[in-house]
């Protein structure tokens, strides 16, 4: 089965969050966790997300055991198991993890899990107006970043 990622041409953001309300609009999350959050470090701008670590840092350091990977490779919160010792939220090397107040349990990007079971693109990768945003199987993001590189000669 083919392992799933998001890949982000950083140079190509313009820190417009697009990303960010389309990702909050899609999981119904309001003030506080962002899944997707893009920080600006003039003059350029960051995008911060989940990378889906092979070895997730937060899958070992959950100790009830909330956080698995799927065969796609996407690490993803059960949040009927999730206690909210934000354990996870520390051991994201990313700054991924979030947590959320209103519900007392850690959230973090799924890719848009739903929609991807439904051959969808996740909401960021749609609702980003300069298409820096890639998703998809790693032997495809790999050639785009080959490509790019060729073009372009660096990221």
């Amino acid at each position: 089965m083919e392992k799933l990622s998001l890949l982000i041409f950083k140079n190509d953001c313009m820190g417009c969050h697009a990303c960010e309300v389309a990702c909050k609009q899609e999981h119904g999350l309001g003030l506080g966790p962002r899944l997707i959050r893009v920080i600006e470090k003039a003059p350029d701008f960051i995008p911060i997300y989940c990378h889906h670590c092979a070895n997730a840092p937060c899958k070992e350091a959950c100790p009830a055991d909330a956080i698995s990977r799927h065969e796609q490779g996407m690490v993803l919160i059960d949040e009927e198991l999730c206690i909210g010792c934000k354990e996870c939220i520390e051991a994201c090397p990313f700054g991924a993890m979030q947590f959320n107040e209103d519900t007392e349990v850690a959230v973090k990007c799924d890719l848009c899990y739903e929609k991807i079971q439904n051959n969808e693109p996740p909401a960021c990768a749609m609702a980003c107006p300069t298409r820096c945003i890639f998703w998809g199987d790693m032997k495809t993001l790999n050639k785009e970043i080959e490509q790019r590189v060729t073009q372009e000669g660096n990221l």
